[in-house]
């Protein structure tokens, strides 16, 4: 990795001065862009994040509880840093490289811990995207295009599928008919087959997905979408590998979305509607197929009362009420769980779904060995949710956001532990705060206050009721 790393940095240095040198000015580029003389124009770029983080009371197994090791509280300090190569030649062909630092070897980690006294980082970097885009009229006379490569990928209102964190090695077309509709087809890997001593040629392993998508302005204003997606493996339901495989003789897990976003009157609204469908045939060796009947929707609306901005939303995850066969949770694709909350994006909450254990009980269809704990979505969980975003001046921007959760179902969760388990998740409390210092650098503080409810101490024990605050705060710079 560092013989190519060297490479491709060296290759960069050169391209710098290169552009530079048949530098020309063009008036529709960015400040930051290098852009070559002719067709081709090359733009170099990147972001610094430098973030220090605070968390009290997540013990180790991510649950809302003091640790049994060491204090209540933990503290740390982070960085990532990207740099990213966009090349267009013509209007018609894109190619785009984006290295993001990695702690170590990990895969899913974007960070630089700060650490031991007089020494380097242990820090390699590594493609987060790294694609290639044709777009063109061709055959058919109307826009079309193709993109291959390394890419983060999500669906409608992001509720099934979002890998936007860490991407997917991807192959789309796509086809815009008319003006005002786009239809799109995709197959992405979403597992390849680990044991190198076979080689990559051995499937039994592998998870394909196969996405079909359409979405059309019903005016400047409004889109209405609907998405398809097939998870197929010959022998292989990723959370069960550990279990060993073959853990299942053919899985066909599928997802049909609807969705629609826009403004109406000045009122902004999102919308989106999931089901889950499809079987894995004889789990296990035990002659059982698990069938998936999982759902979810998703709704959002926002209203701006000069200066303030009021929000409001609503999401619903299915559940599981027994231990049975029909997976009624509904499953998500949004992310291992690997790292935990130093890597991931918040996808609702700030400490719940991305920080502790969430009250989903069968994620099986994940893409992470022995099932994801947190990065679950809205699996078996329902939240109202209050907020609002104002700007006091120019440069500052706040928000606020309330949050009541719920677990959809129990029952599993009663199976399994054998009493009775409350539907009351906890309630949050999460606050944003950035304050642009120059064009390029913005000083930013994330705070977050969880109280969980009763079902974290009937799932998990007595032990397990502790507030649970976070705070992160850091600087952005771009260039």
């Amino acid at each position: 990795m560092k013989k190519y790393l060297a490479v491709l940095l060296a290759a960069l240095f050169i391209l710098s001065f290169t552009a530079t040198a048949f530098a020309a000015h063009d008036p529709t580029a960015p400040e930051e862009a290098v852009v070559a003389k002719g067709a081709a124009k090359i733009t170099l770029g990147g972001k610094m994040v430098l973030r220090g983080w605070h968390f009290r009371n997540i013990d180790e197994h991510a649950l809302p509880a003091k640790p049994t090791v060491g204090t209540d509280s933990e503290a740390l300090y982070t960085t990532n840093a990207y740099l990213t190569v966009d090349a267009k030649v013509g209007d018609n062909i894109q190619g785009f490289m984006e290295l993001e630092s990695s702690s170590g070897e990990s895969n899913n980690s974007g960070v630089l811990y700060w650490g031991t006294y007089d020494t380097k980082n242990d820090m390699e970097l590594k493609f987060r995207q790294l694609w290639l885009q044709y777009t063109g009229s061709g055959l058919l006379g109307v826009p079309t295009g193709i993109k291959a490569g390394h890419m983060p990928m999500s669906l409608g209102e992001k509720i099934f599928l979002n890998n936007e964190r860490f991407g997917s090695d991807a192959i789309m077309v796509w086809v815009d008919p008319v003006k005002e509709l786009h239809i799109a087809a995709a197959t992405v890997k979403l597992v390849e087959s680990a044991d190198r001593r076979i080689g990559y040629i051995d499937h039994a392993e592998d998870l394909d997905g196969y996405v079909f998508l359409a979405t059309y302005m019903l005016d400047k204003d409004n889109t209405v979408g609907i998405n398809y997606t097939l998870a197929h493996s010959d022998a292989n339901l990723p959370s069960l590998s550990p279990l060993g495989i073959p853990n299942t003789s053919e899985l066909n897990f599928q997802n049909v979305g609807v969705h629609a976003n826009g403004k109406i009157a000045g009122l902004c609204y999102a919308a989106e509607v999931d089901f889950n469908f499809g079987k894995a045939k004889d789990v296990l060796g035990t002659g059982n197929d698990a069938k998936f009947k999982g759902w979810g929707v998703f709704a959002k609306a926002g209203y701006m009362l000069d200066p303030v901005n009021l929000r409001a939303s609503f999401a619903m995850g299915s559940g599981d009420d027994d231990d049975d066969w029909d997976i009624d949770e509904f499953q998500t694709l949004q992310g291992t769980d690997a790292t935990g909350a130093i890597a991931r994006y918040p996808h609702y909450t700030q400490i719940y779904e991305r920080s502790v254990r969430t009250a989903a009980a069968s994620a099986i269809v994940t893409t992470y060995p022995g099932a994801n704990a947190r990065t679950t979505g809205i699996a078996n969980t329902t939240y109202y949710n209050l907020g609002l975003d104002v700007n006091p001046i120019k440069e500052v921007a706040v928000s606020l956001d309330g949050y009541l959760l719920y677990a959809t179902k129990t029952g599993l969760w009663e199976d399994v532990v054998g009493n009775n388990v409350s539907k009351s998740v906890g309630w949050e409390i999460d606050s944003k705060i950035s304050w642009k210092i120059a064009k390029n650098l913005t000083y930013f503080i994330e705070a977050a206050l969880f109280k969980p409810g009763d079902f974290y101490e009937d799932a998990f024990g007595p032990s397990v009721d502790e507030t649970v605050t976070q705070a992160v705060h850091g600087l952005l710079f771009t260039f």
